[in-house]
C-alpha cells in the first residue's frame, strides 16, 4: 500500500529525472577532465560540463531538477573524487544554481529563447565573479571575467548548440 503513494510524489517531485541529472552532472566534468588540456587550460574550464546536465534539465524538467544537480554534483564530486578543488566547491555551486535560475527565465522568453543558455551562463558567470570581487577574493573582476569567458568560449558556444538543439526537437 505504501508505494502507491509513493509513486505519484515520485512522479510529481520527478525523483528519478533528479538523480539522474545528478549523476551526469557529476560523471560529464570526470569525463571531460580525462581529455588533455586545451591551449593550456582544463578541458572543463574550456568545455563547461558541469552545465551541461544542468541546461537539459532546466530546459525538461522542473526546476528543482537542475538546481538540486547544481547544489550537490560540485559537494558530492569533491567529497568522492577530491576534485573541484575545495574553494571552487561554493562558487562553482553557487554559479550552476544562478545560471539554472537565469536559464529557466531567459527560456521562456521568446526575444531570448534561442540565446538562453550562453546568455545565462555569462550573466551567471559575471554575478559570481562580482561577489568574489565583493568578498575581496578578486582584486579585478572584470578582467578575470573577461580571460575566463574567452577561456570557456568553445563551451559557451557548445550550450548554444544545445540550446537551440532542445528547443527545435522539444515541439
Amino acid at each position: 500500500m505504501k508505494n502507491t503513494a509513493i509513486l505519484p510524489l515520485s512522479s510529481k517531485y520527478q525523483l528519478a529525472q533528479t538523480a539522474v541529472i545528478l549523476a551526469a552532472t557529476m560523471v560529464l566534468p570526470v569525463l571531460i577532465h580525462l581529455f588533455p588540456n586545451i591551449n593550456g587550460n582544463l578541458s572543463g574550464a574550456v568545455l563547461l560540463p558541469i552545465f551541461w546536465a544542468p541546461m537539459v534539465a532546466a530546459f525538461l524538467y522542473k526546476k528543482h531538477v537542475a538546481i538540486l544537480a547544481g547544489i550537490f554534483a560540485p559537494l558530492l564530486n569533491y567529497l568522492i573524487m577530491g576534485r573541484p578543488a575545495p574553494e571552487m566547491v561554493v562558487t562553482l555551486g553557487f554559479e550552476v544554481v544562478l545560471f539554472v535560475l537565469f536559464l529557466s527565465w531567459f527560456k521562456d522568453l521568446k526575444v531570448i529563447q534561442y540565446l538562453a543558455a550562453p546568455l545565462a551562463y555569462l550573466v551567471a558567470s559575471l554575478l559570481v565573479v562580482l561577489g568574489l570581487s565583493v568578498l575581496g577574493n578578486l582584486t579585478n573582476p572584470v578582467s578575470f571575467w573577461m580571460n575566463s569567458t574567452a577561456i570557456a568560449l568553445p563551451g559557451i558556444l557548445l550550450m548554444g548548440i544545445f540550446n537551440i538543439a532542445i528547443i527545435r526537437f522539444r515541439k
